[in-house]
C-alpha cells in the first residue's frame, strides 16, 4: 500500500520553528504522522526566493495527498509571498486531482470571523486548480472552540487522516473583546515608551 504524503506549507516570515504557524501546523503535521502519513514541511517565504527551492516545494505538493496552509491574516487575505507561491501552482495546476487543502489560520483581531474572506480564497483557490477542499480552523485573539489547541487539532487530524473535511467547530469567547482591545492597548503604550514615541501614537505624518 502506498504511504499517504502531508505537507505542510508554513506561510509566516518568522519561519517553521519560531511562529505560531509553524507550530500550529507542526503539532496537526504530528497527529498525521501517527497516523501513517510521510510528512514534509516547507517555508514559504523562503522558498519562493529561490529558483531550486521553488521547484523543490512545487514538486512536494505534486507528490502530497494532504496540503495544510498554515499561516497568519494579513488585512482579509495571505502574505505576498503565500500568495506568490499558489499562483504557481494554479499556472502549472499542480496535484490537480489528487491533493486535498486544509487552511489553519490565525489573526490578531478578537474574532475569529475576520480570517472569513481568506477562508473563501482558499477554498476558490482549492476549486480552481482542482484541489479538494477540506475546510479550515480559523483562530481569532479572543476565541477557543471548547478545548485546548492541541485537542482541537488532534479532532482535526483525524478527520483528514481519514479523508474526510475538518469538522465544523462553534467558536467560544474567552474573553471579552474589549479587555483583548484593553490589554492591545496596554501593550502598543509600553512599547512606544520604550522606543520614545509615546506623545507621537496619533501622529498622522501622511495626512497632508
Amino acid at each position: 500500500m502506498t504511504e499517504k504524503r502531508a505537507l505542510l506549507l508554513v506561510g509566516s516570515p518568522r519561519g517553521i520553528e519560531k511562529s505560531t504557524s509553524g507550530r500550529l501546523g507542526g503539532h496537526l503535521l504530528d497527529t498525521l504522522k501517527a497516523r501513517g502519513f510521510g510528512t514534509e514541511q516547507v517555508h514559504v517565504h523562503a522558498a519562493v526566493r529561490s529558483p531550486d527551492a521553488l521547484e523543490s516545494a512545487l514538486a512536494a505538493a505534486a507528490a502530497a495527498d494532504l496540503v495544510i496552509l498554515s499561516l497568519p491574516l494579513y488585512v482579509d487575505s495571505f502574505p505576498a509571498p503565500v500568495i506568490a507561491f499558489l499562483e504557481n501552482v494554479a499556472e502549472r495546476r499542480t496535484g490537480a486531482g489528487r491533493a486535498g487543502l486544509f487552511l489553519l489560520i490565525q489573526c490578531g483581531f478578537p474574532e475569529s470571523e475576520q480570517n472569513a474572506t481568506a477562508l473563501a480564497i482558499a477554498e476558490r483557490f482549492a476549486a480552481e486548480v482542482g484541489w479538494r477542499w477540506l475546510g479550515g480552523l480559523a483562530l481569532g485573539g479572543v476565541e477557543t472552540y471548547g478545548g485546548s489547541a492541541h485537542e482541537v487539532l488532534e479532532q482535526i487530524g483525524k478527520a483528514l487522516a481519514e479523508g474526510k473535511p475538518a469538522p465544523d467547530l462553534a467558536a467560544k469567547k474567552a474573553m471579552p473583546a474589549w479587555l483583548y482591545r484593553a490589554g492591545g492597548n496596554i501593550m502598543w503604550r509600553r512599547m512606544a515608551k520604550q522606543n520614545g514615541v509615546a506623545g507621537k501614537l496619533r501622529a498622522r505624518p501622511y495626512e497632508d
